[in-house]
């Protein structure tokens, strides 16, 4: 049997006690890689438990954004 092939989506989401400040705005700043790696964790423990689970390869969180 071969693999099917891998599928990206979008998830957008607003988060409401965090705060938005400009440093959410650099990919290279520290508030933004810190915030990003709490988001992937959070993100991959609850889509793992999901029924994409078995399926499921991690996500990326590419951005922030006000809103």
């Amino acid at each position: 049997t071969t693999a099917a092939p891998l599928e990206r989506f979008t998830f957008n989401f607003t988060i409401t006690n965090l705060p938005y400040t400009s440093d959410l705005e650099n990919p290279d700043s520290a508030k933004f890689r810190a915030t990003r790696r709490v988001m992937n964790t959070l993100l991959d423990r609850l889509l793992k438990e999901s029924s994409i689970g078995p399926v499921f390869q991690g996500c990326e969180t590419t951005d922030f954004r006000y809103g």
